[in-house]
């Protein structure tokens, strides 16, 4: 499925007990400060046919589930059409995981604060050195913001390798506050990734090189790309 993709699988007896016992309270859990700000009725398991009434929302359609589901299922047919079993999938993903790791590590502003599976978290620091401060949950969604652009104009200093990595467009997962110390930013390999990586290793990890080269220059630039406006 597409990177940070996820679903709920309910075990069969506690399916069984929740179509038989009635909607948790209080009722505000199923406004939009709660669960109605992500599901709809439409959404729900039969076995949740009991909160369908407390979800109903007649002029809304989830359209971004539906669309990252369909393209979920694709990832998953093209994942058991390639041929690849699942302990070959399995090795596959430590495998990129632990050279995503070693390059973030090479990094002096960059730590990869947590390895999940096919998920490499990384904060971002502020000196380059071990130790000190983390760059926010605020500074990292400007960091979010200038890998998807060419923002190697804003740093004269850069050197030419750094200005060759601040000039491509890098895709990332979104920053999130994980401390009152720092938040992080996410590498994922998904379904796509991974077929990619499946037939060509190299190939793959030379864009995740660029990728993890660009995070590390934003990170040693970043107060000079702050000033610069961008």
């Amino acid at each position: 499925a597409p990177p940070f993709c996820a679903a709920v699988i309910v075990p069969g007896t506690i399916a069984k007990k929740l179509k038989s016992s009635s909607p948790p309270g209080p009722a505000a859990l199923f406004g939009q400060d709660g669960l109605g700000a992500f599901v709809t009725d439409k959404e729900l398991s039969p076995c949740l046919d009991g909160w369908k009434s407390s979800l109903k929302r007649d002029d809304a359609n989830n359209v971004g589930l539906a669309l990252r589901w369909e393209a979920g299922l694709a990832g998953m047919e093209a994942l058991s059409a390639s041929g690849s079993s699942d302990e070959e999938r399995s090795a596959s993903i430590t495998e990129w995981a632990t050279a995503v790791t070693d390059m973030v590590n090479n990094e002096a502003f960059l730590d990869p604060w947590c390895v999940e599976r096919s998920i490499v978290s990384i904060r971002v620091s502020k000196s380059g050195g071990n130790g000190g401060e983390w760059r926010s949950m605020s500074e990292l969604r400007e960091l979010y913001r200038w890998m998807s652009a060419d923002v190697s104009g804003a740093v004269s200093d850069a050197t030419a390798e750094e200005k060759e990595a601040l000039s491509k467009p890098a895709y990332i997962g979104q920053p999130v506050d994980v401390s009152e110390t720092h938040a992080i930013v996410r590498i994922a390999l998904g379904a796509e990734s991974l077929l990619s990586y499946l037939n060509d290793k190299d190939a793959t990890l030379a864009e995740d090189r660029a990728t993890v080269s660009k995070l590390a220059a934003i990170g040693k630039h970043f107060d000079t790309l702050k000033q610069s406006g961008l």
